[in-house]
């Protein structure tokens, strides 16, 4: 029992001097690759004067060598094709469908002929608006010769009721004739004249009535021109008819649809850009799409929204490439590659970086002198094995462990 009591002083003894000693290390070894310059720095500090007593005590960091690469800052996000454009094309007239020219699927010309609808009395109704325009002319042409003729015998009459008028006031003047004569000249002359405007005022009434029969007439002409032409339907642009509605001899009605046509050259991706990324890109620039066969194409933004989705802070943008040989279809998921320019920026763990009370984030190194600085960085991307950050030197030694305990300006023994 005395040994064992004995023994238990002896341990106790020992940890007391060991711990009395004052001084530890702390050793942090990273992995590196071969490239990486390493190097283990001791940094020695001093106790506060309550501790006098107490010796130095030393603790080591690691640091590395990291140099600049030129990395490519392309954007790489998902997006999905979606048609240039689609259209469910409609009657515009009703009637029975004579004849369709296509069927679902096929590739089809802009103005080719697709449906065509039976005329009925169309054309019957045709043939009577234009007599009944043909009668209104030729009754406005009469309408004019008349009141040509009648003017003109108003003028003659004018002409010469102011001649006798001319005349019975001479002789009244040499006391030859009477009053009265002069009185019947004027009375003629006064109705002539007052004939003149009810001639002019009568024709124009029936000139007016006639204009507005011709022009309603050309209205009713039109509308049939034009109901007419809608009964043949055509293609309103290059494309591919993906639906068919009806069949023929069926009877349709206006608004009745009749096939749906999408167009897909050039076609379109949708995608969206981050917020730290839509001001990376403008409308124009190239990207490089590829779908989910292995296809690629080359295209060009067209699109930018300027606002962000609400839900995912994103921006949508639109890719417009060609495709005429139809190889990508509407609504499939494809790789957008938006080609960006070259920077030198370091490749670093991101368990390095090192906040400021202000918010700044950088890292901290060791410069020439061996004094320990700091570097704000801006962060380019982040990839499985590190971040790519800028803002360094070309060269610079990275303190890679123990940066938490030592503070900028201190100078590294």
């Amino acid at each position: 029992m005395k040994r064992s009591i004995f023994i238990a002083f002896l341990i106790l003894a020992a940890v007391v001097g060991w711990i009395g000693s004052g001084q530890f290390t702390n050793n942090v070894v990273a992995q590196d690759d071969d490239t990486v310059t390493k190097t283990k720095t001791e940094i020695s500090y001093s106790q506060d004067a309550e501790n006098k007593d107490n010796k130095d005590f030393t603790f080591s960091v690691e640091t590395k060598v990291f140099i600049s690469s030129l990395i490519d800052q392309s954007i790489e996000l998902q997006g999905q094709t979606i048609h240039n454009k689609k259209i469910d094309v409609k009657s515009e007239t009703s009637g029975n469908i004579d004849n369709i020219e296509f069927a679902r699927g096929d590739r089809v010309s802009q103005n080719a002929e697709m449906i065509t609808i039976s005329l009925d009395d169309r054309n019957e109704k045709l043939l009577s608006a234009k007599k009944d325009l043909e009668r209104l002319s030729k009754e406005l042409i009469l309408n004019e010769k008349n009141r040509d003729n009648l003017l003109r015998q108003n003028v003659e009459r004018i002409e010469l009721y102011e001649i006798e008028y001319a005349s019975a006031k001479q002789l009244i003047d040499k006391g030859l004739s009477s009053k009265s004569k002069l009185s019947l000249a004027s009375f003629n002359l006064v109705n002539a004249q007052a004939d003149r405007e009810d001639i002019k005022i009568k024709f124009e009434s029936t000139l007016a009535n006639l204009e507005a029969q011709i022009s309603n007439v050309k209205s009713i002409l039109k509308n049939i021109k034009l109901d007419i032409e809608k009964t043949t339907i055509n293609a309103p642009f290059d494309g591919i008819i993906s639906e068919k509605m009806v069949e023929e001899t069926e009877f349709i009605s206006i608004g009745t649809p009749l096939f749906t046509i999408i167009d897909l050259d050039p076609i379109k991706i949708e995608g969206y850009l981050s917020e730290f990324d839509v001001n990376k890109v403008s409308v124009g620039t190239k990207a490089l799409i590829e779908d989910s066969n292995g296809i690629k194409k080359n295209g060009i933004i067209s699109f930018i929204s300027p606002s962000a989705e609400t839900s995912t802070r994103t921006f949508e943008i639109t890719i417009e490439a060609d495709n005429k040989d139809l190889s990508y279809k509407s609504g499939i998921t494809t790789k957008i590659v938006i080609k960006g320019s070259e920077l030198k920026a370091h490749k670093i763990p991101p368990s390095i970086l090192t906040l400021l009370d202000d918010g700044t984030v950088g890292v901290k190194a060791v410069d020439s002198d061996n004094k320990v600085t700091f570097y704000p960085t801006k962060t380019i991307k982040d990839t499985v094995d590190g971040m790519w950050v800028s803002g360094l030197p070309e060269k610079v030694n990275l303190i890679v462990s123990g940066q938490e305990y030592i503070s900028i300006g201190e100078k590294i023994n």
